[in-house]
């Protein structure tokens, strides 16, 4: 009998640091993850280091946390997010779900006229939606294992809460470069969480393959 495990993933930080580690000098759209697709290969890269099958795992539910450019400053990455949404969640109805926080803007007036200023954009908020979501998936008692997707080293504390406070093994995932000093170490936490490591081969494997105009 497999595991049911859940996924927490934080989008950009995944998405980023994985094509600045696997395509440095790309563009950043060239390293699109389809969330599944990445749940899938973090199933497979745990279960290869887990000789009884008692405590391998299969993916029940992804949630993804992304932060989306507003309409004013640009409508087309809004309509390109808004497109892989409905793209990453079709066909999974149930259990990935893609949460979209609009990005925190600065803001200037030109000509009388109120407008974003695109260099100030950042997330806000993103961290603490997956925080709630790792803990409140990990409290259900729906799922065995609980993993978190993310390098943020603010999101320590939501893996120490669900750790100390559920029955679900609480778990992170990161990219890993063997070459790569900065892909040694793991989220620190109070207690040793286990941390699978994705490789450039699990990368390539979680890319999105559509094309969004």
């Amino acid at each position: 009998m497999t595991l049911k495990m859940a996924v927490v993933i934080d989008y950009q930080n995944v998405h980023l640091t994985g094509a600045s580690l696997f395509l440095p000098g790309r563009p950043p759209e060239e390293g699109l993850i389809d969330p599944f697709r990445f749940a899938s290969q973090l199933a497979q890269a745990r279960n290869a280091k887990i000789a009884d099958e008692r405590h391998r795992a299969s993916v029940e539910r992804v949630e993804v946390f992304r932060g989306l450019p507003i309409q004013q400053d640009d409508p087309d990455a809004y309509r390109r997010n808004q497109a892989q949404k409905i793209a990453w969640e079709r066909g999974h109805h149930g259990v990935v779900s893609v949460t979209l926080r609009p990005l925190k803007y600065a803001w200037e007036h030109h000509d009388g006229r109120r407008v974003p200023v695109r260099a100030s954009r950042r997330e806000k908020g993103v961290d603490v939606l997956c925080a709630l979501a790792l803990v409140d998936l990990a409290r259900s008692g729906l799922y065995d294992v609980v993993a978190l997707a993310s390098r943020d080293t603010d999101l320590a504390p939501a893996l120490d809460n669900a750790a100390r406070t559920t029955s679900a093994k609480i778990e992170a995932a990161k990219w890993y470069d063997p070459a790569d000093r900065r892909t040694h170490g793991n989220i620190a936490t109070q207690r040793r969480l286990w941390t699978t490591s994705m490789t450039r081969e699990h990368f390539t494997a979680s890319l999105d393959p559509r094309t969004y105009p």
